[in-house]
């Protein structure tokens, strides 16, 4: 790979930080993984800030969500308010990968808004404890949708790197 292919790079780091991501089983107890993931997709957002600087801003605030619940004491208020900051970080998540898809070429694309639909039953069910389950079905579905994005940042890796 030709090292001074920026747009190539960064699609390759955001199509492993998002693979990386939806292969994270469950999204409690995987703060340290989801923060590394969250730098190597800032690096490749960084990459990318000519073109939109949305991205940056999703995964800047994304980045601080995940260290304050690397951080955030079990019990107490945090009771609510780690599942709140949780929810808030993989709505961020998703909000970068539809702007980045419109950048990749794929602004047609329905599946970003279909990978909505699980994260927002997810979004709800995950306060209430009796839909336990049906919160860890909508968080597999979206990480599986997840998945077609990162293939998707791969995808155009490939391409940025043909085109130079």
């Amino acid at each position: 790979m030709d090292k001074r292919n920026k747009t190539a790079l960064a699609y390759l780091l955001i199509g492993v930080a998002a693979a990386g991501r939806a292969l994270l089983s469950v999204p409690e107890n995987a703060a340290i993984q989801e923060v590394s993931l969250t730098v190597l997709a800032l690096v490749g957002y960084l990459l990318l800030a000519s073109k939109s600087r949305l991205p940056v801003l999703f995964g800047a605030a994304g980045l601080v969500l995940e260290l304050i619940l690397s951080g955030v004491p079990a019990g107490g208020a945090s009771v609510w308010l780690i599942p709140a900051l949780r929810v808030a970080d993989l709505w961020l998540f998703w909000g970068a990968s539809v702007v980045l898809l419109r950048l990749a070429g794929r602004q047609g694309s329905r599946v970003p808004y279909l990978a909505a639909l699980p994260l927002a039953v997810y979004s709800v069910a995950h306060f209430l404890p009796a839909l336990t389950t049906l919160a860890a079905v909508a968080f597999v579905a979206f990480s599986v949708l997840m998945l077609w994005f990162a293939a998707v940042m791969i995808r155009a890796y490939n391409n940025a790197r043909v085109k130079k």
